[in-house]
């Protein structure tokens, strides 16, 4: 199929394409096009215009300053998932990123787009809640900083603004190391569930915890009550059986065709439990 007709715009600059935006608050941005092109193609939705972000310079960027890393949203899932840095410094995002979709989409779908999607089954907007990542957008009217905890509001709905492009997500450094876990039923498939864990670990005891749930409701979901258990505990088969309990509190599953309510509950504390074991510096 085709998509109806739209106006193309492809910007310059990050300059040139908020001010479009700004007198087109029904116009839609592109980024790599892997959600937003199938919807268009099968007419689920139709825009009026269509602003390509995609030859703006420098918006693919990764970078360390510091302790922080920094990504442009038009950084490819693939670049994410290959960078030496973040595989040593976050191997939680590089995980997660390898375990997207297939080749094809990682070779072409970008962070920034599958955080802006908005789309819970999407893999990235847990790990960015595990990590506690800020979201700086661009608008017309200047610059704000969004918390990731803050921006993910329902589904296929993030807190940006008309007007507004996400610019760049920073992630600090806080010396910890996570795992991502997800359960799909075919290669390619979206997650039926997944699970991002980052811990802090010092003399054998949390110091900082991160959990953010793929599939487990409307948005992505931070598990703050089983964060905020496990800091200052050891990790223990008993304490993990007890934040596994608190993820079941942040979860809103319902029975549909990928399972009942119950199986989804028993598979999530398993991932969970794997995820948290498959950590480095946690006793096996």
């Amino acid at each position: 199929m085709f998509p109806e007709k739209f106006e193309y715009y492809a910007p310059e600059s990050i300059e040139e394409a908020t001010k479009f935006l700004n007198g087109h608050e029904d116009a839609k941005v592109l980024a790599g096009g892997q959600s937003l092109i199938p919807l268009l193609k099968l007419r689920f939705t139709s825009i009026p215009q269509l602003v390509d972000i995609g030859r703006l310079k420098g918006m693919d960027s990764i970078s360390f300053q510091g302790n922080t890393l920094r990504i442009g949203p038009m950084a490819r899932t693939h670049s994410i998932a290959e960078d030496p840095q973040i595989r040593k410094k976050f191997p939680i995002l590089s995980e997660a990123a390898g375990l997207i979709a297939d080749p094809l989409v990682r070779n072409m779908g970008t962070i920034g787009g599958d955080i802006c999607h908005g789309d819970p089954s999407n893999d990235f907007p847990a790990v960015m809640l595990a990590l506690n990542a800020n979201f700086e957008v661009t608008s017309a009217k200047g610059k704000r900083t969004i918390k990731a905890q803050d921006f993910f509001t329902d589904t296929f709905t993030t807190a940006l603004n008309p007007g507004e492009i996400l610019t760049g997500i920073t992630i600090e450094d806080r010396n910890s190391s996570g795992r991502y876990m997800k359960y799909k039923k075919y290669a390619g498939d979206f997650s039926i569930l997944g699970i991002a864990v980052d811990l802090s670990i010092d003399s054998g005891k949390i110091k900082e915890a991160g959990i953010g749930l793929t599939n487990c409701g409307a948005t992505a979901l931070k598990a703050t009550e089983a964060e905020k258990f496990l800091v200052g505990k050891e990790v223990t088969d008993d304490n993990i059986a007890k934040a596994g309990d608190l993820l079941l509190k942040a979860a809103d599953f319902m029975d549909d065709d990928n399972g009942s309510v119950k199986f989804k509950e028993k598979l999530l504390k398993y991932l969970f439990t794997k995820a948290v074991k498959g950590i480095g510096g946690v006793p096996k």
